[in-house]
């Protein structure tokens, strides 16, 4: 479709359509929409624990708890429609884990007080973290990558933000929040891929409104465009 600013699609006359995750094509690996295709069962006095987050891109990797009778490992769907990861034993769980060389991770989310995985290998041997409101980190294999968040990005505990991670096919890592990118992180050699299987093990608490996973990075439409989508939610 031919874009027409950012977040607007024209399909036909004046009619326009939002900008959706389905827009990046191919690109596109997996998408954990907003308050959608989230699955819950009773357990105990918990009402609302998720066994099911399904995938939205077409791919089918639904994420799943490593249980579905025990609220120690389950987050919950939260009132506001986000997932809630209320300890560090709340996870789901890729169907298919994810091995990336060529990356772009992009969510809306909420953190308690920061120090949170996003992203992680069941060994914490990888990771996509928020470590703190003006630094994100990102481990493949064992080279972590410190990269410093601006202030301007204007993180805050409690309070929602846009974050994104990203890597090209140079090696390079970038990360962002609300907009606002960090320095490029030096390079890795694009052979040692980011290889993750769950999302969640937040240290403190954490809500996830969504998720979208690409095997390639993102040119700057589609950049601007992913942002402005996931900053209305």
């Amino acid at each position: 479709m031919l874009g027409l600013g950012v977040g607007f699609y024209k399909i036909g006359g004046n009619e326009y359509i939002a900008w959706e995750p389905t827009e990046l094509g191919d690109k596109l690996i997996a998408w954990y929409k907003y308050n959608t295709g989230i699955t819950t069962t009773t357990v105990g006095d918990v009402t609302t624990a998720i066994t099911a987050w399904a995938d939205q891109s077409g791919n089918s990797n639904n994420l799943t708890p490593s249980a579905t009778d025990d609220t120690d490992v389950m987050p919950t769907h939260h009132a506001d429609g986000s997932v809630f990861f209320q300890q560090s034993g709340d996870t789901l769980e890729f169907g298919t884990g994810l091995t990336l060389g060529k990356f772009a991770v992009y969510c809306r989310v909420k953190c308690s007080n920061f120090n949170d995985v996003l992203l992680e290998k069941s060994n914490d041997a990888e990771f996509i973290k928020f470590q703190t409101t003006t630094e994100f980190r990102i481990q493949p294999g064992s080279s972590r990558k410190d990269m410093a968040i601006p202030g301007g990005a204007g993180l805050a505990n409690a309070t929602k933000f846009t974050a994104g991670f990203e890597r090209d096919g140079d090696g390079d890592f970038l990360a962002s929040a609300n907009g606002s990118s960090s320095t490029t992180s030096a390079n890795t050699a694009i052979s040692n891929t980011l290889d993750l299987d769950r999302v969640g093990a937040p240290a403190q608490t954490m809500n996830i409104y969504e998720l979208i996973i690409c095997d390639d990075g993102l040119s700057s439409l589609e950049r601007a465009d992913i942002n402005s989508y996931l900053n209305n939610i």
